[in-house]
């Protein structure tokens, strides 16, 4: 059963107002066109990175373990090992870069001739450039543009990475094909994804789980960010706010698996959950953002009880994936 208006879209509001002013959030609220919806939605995110559950080092850590099977290991260094370690004069494409990280993390390997990257949003990749410089990195070129407009050059790429993108894309098989023509035809597909349901909407045990895992987290670490207020119930959000909001937010995520597999061939997939930690950290992630022992005692109470119920649904709702070409090149 989908959700078109939650208790916790008004929850959302309440501290978005108080966070932002009345004045700015209603100016989001003007009419629009999806494109400039998405835009202002992916510039006013810029610079939060710090309150989002994925940056907590210890997720991080579980993430990479999940995913290379050492905890110190991102998939970076983890692709580079495993696929390319006896190629040069590599050229990689980054999509929806946003500010850019990953593509340093990259650009640490001198078998790299170029990397490209691109966003919808100017002021993340202001930022991304402005990394990139004060690193003295010459071979990562970020631009401002659009996955639609962006034109993909024929055989070109070894590698091509969808890291938290493919996820906002609705056309899915659209952009996967210009993907398949542009790898070279040893390339490589790479995705690092949230591919669960569409638009947050979340399974009732799935809900109830993540409620009662928030419950067993002390008050102390379930502050609100920019507030004293606690965090007291997850909801699944309402698809009313959430394409107000940001019209690109999980449009057609359930599906990306699907089309994928129809086009390119599975090279190995990871699973890596999200399904619980998603829904129980929102809004509280910053308390869990410097390492204690205490922090991560609370954190792998969390990771068990998403263990368990992964073991149970089989289902995971981020996916990390590589993929090469087809033989065919048929949709």
């Amino acid at each position: 059963m989908k959700t078109i208006i939650s208790i916790g879209d008004f929850i959302d509001i309440y501290f978005k107002i108080r966070s932002l002013g009345s004045n700015k959030f209603l100016s989001r609220l003007i009419p629009s066109s999806n494109k400039k919806r998405i835009t202002k939605a992916w510039n006013a995110a810029c610079g939060n990175s710090q309150s989002n559950w994925w940056a907590v080092p210890h997720i991080q850590s579980r993430w990479n373990f999940l995913i290379t099977g050492d905890g110190n290991t991102d998939y970076s260094a983890y692709i580079i090992e495993k696929y390319l370690k006896e190629k040069n004069n590599i050229k990689l494409l980054s999509p929806g870069c946003g500010t850019g990280s990953k593509e340093l993390k990259f650009a640490e390997f001198d078998n790299f001739k170029s990397i490209e990257a691109f966003d919808i949003s100017s002021e993340r990749i202001k930022v991304a450039k402005k990394n990139a410089e004060s690193l003295g990195l010459k071979n990562i070129r970020y631009k401002i543009a659009d996955v639609q407009s962006f034109k993909f050059e024929k055989d070109y790429y070894d590698i091509i990475v969808f890291d938290s993108f493919l996820h906002h894309i609705k056309n899915i098989d659209d952009i996967l094909i210009k993907v398949y023509d542009s790898l070279r035809g040893d390339g490589i597909l790479v995705i690092n994804e949230y591919v669960g349901p569409n638009r947050f909407q979340w399974s009732k045990e799935q809900l109830d789980i993540s409620n009662t895992a928030l419950g067993k987290i002390p008050h102390l670490f379930r502050k609100r960010a920019d507030s004293n207020k606690i965090k007291r119930k997850n909801y699944r959000p309402g698809l009313l706010r959430m394409i107000i909001s940001d019209p690109s937010e999980a449009v057609n995520s359930e599906n990306i698996l699907q089309k994928i597999r129809m086009k390119f061939k599975v090279l190995e997939e990871k699973p890596y959950g999200g399904n619980i930690l998603h829904l129980t950290l929102k809004d509280i992630s910053h308390n869990f953002i410097i390492e204690s022992d205490e922090c991560k005692k609370l954190l792998d109470a969390l990771f068990k009880i998403e263990d368990e119920f992964l073991q149970r649904i089989k289902e995971s709702d981020f996916i990390f994936g590589i993929y090469s070409k087809h033989t065919f090149n048929q949709l």
